[in-house]
């Protein structure tokens, strides 16, 4: 099957914002304490979160008292971002751009984030906007939430029916570990320290009804034609009752944030 290009892809999340606020995971407060040591970060840095899309990562930090603008192209996206925060009590300044023309201020910011984000970038542009608002000394984060595939069965068998069903995409379903091309993507960009590697293991409950809501998610299904979703969604149900999971069944699932962090230079 053809698969959507990835400009397509990566804009098919908005139209289904409300579900991907739902069923994609956060990230542990770890993960943060981490950047914010290897950065070397102030107390209340000023943070921008790119491709922010719901602003998990937004609402996140704005939690730990850092000062952050989201940035985000999707309207949709935008809208459940500016309601969650509204909800939670949180500060988030919200811009509608892309990270490869955010629009901000030359070295505003201390650090430039992307959580499930930056493997949707024109890499060399948002790494040249990205050194243009972080101030040197300040730095870069890029990171995922990856299902440790080596401590749960069930990653195996939806790979199985991602392949069966002709759907493969860029969003993570491999086994947790470095993507070499965005270190080197730093490397080249010549504005970055050299760009370290590190993981954060976490662990998040899901019901049967959640895991699949979360399959649901994911662009190379959303994109896919309206009967090869159908049969997917079947299939996968079909999968889950095999393991003897329903709907309502409660189960662990073992997450690996990997993260890319890099400070950004003196000129």
């Amino acid at each position: 099957m053809n698969l959507a290009p990835p400009s397509v892809r990566a804009r098919s999340f908005d139209a289904w914002a409300d579900e991907y606020e739902r069923f994609r995971p956060s990230y542990p407060t770890a993960l943060f304490d981490l950047i914010a040591d290897r950065l070397r970060l102030p107390d209340h840095p000023a943070a921008v979160d790119l491709g922010a899309g719901t602003g998990k990562v937004a609402r996140a930090v704005a939690v730990r008292g850092w000062r952050v603008t989201a940035v985000e192209p999707g309207e949709g996206m935008l809208a459940v971002l500016l309601r969650q925060a509204a909800t939670e009590g949180v500060q988030v300044e919200a811009v509608r751009a892309s990270a490869e023309e955010t629009g901000l201020p030359d070295a505003g910011f201390d650090a430039a984030l992307a959580g499930e984000a930056y493997h949707w970038f024109d890499a060399p542009a948002a790494l040249a906007e990205m050194a243009r608002i972080v101030r040197p000394g300040g730095g870069i984060a890029f990171f995922w939430n990856v299902i440790d595939a080596d401590r749960f069965a069930l990653i195996e068998g939806e790979r199985r029916l991602v392949a069966e069903h002709g759907i493969d995409g860029p969003e993570p379903l491999t086994r947790p570990g470095p993507r070499a091309e965005t270190g080197d993507a730093v490397r080249a960009a010549g504005r970055f320290g050299e760009p370290e590697f590190v993981q954060v293991h976490h662990v998040r409950s899901m019901t049967g009804e959640e895991y699949a809501g979360l399959a649901r998610t994911k662009s190379h299904l959303r994109t896919a034609p309206p009967e090869v979703q159908e049969r997917y969604v079947r299939a996968f149900g079909e999968m889950l009752a095999s393991h003897g999971i329903g709907a309502a069944d409660r189960f662990d699932v073992p997450y690996v944030v990997d993260c890319w962090i890099a400070t950004r230079s003196a000129p």
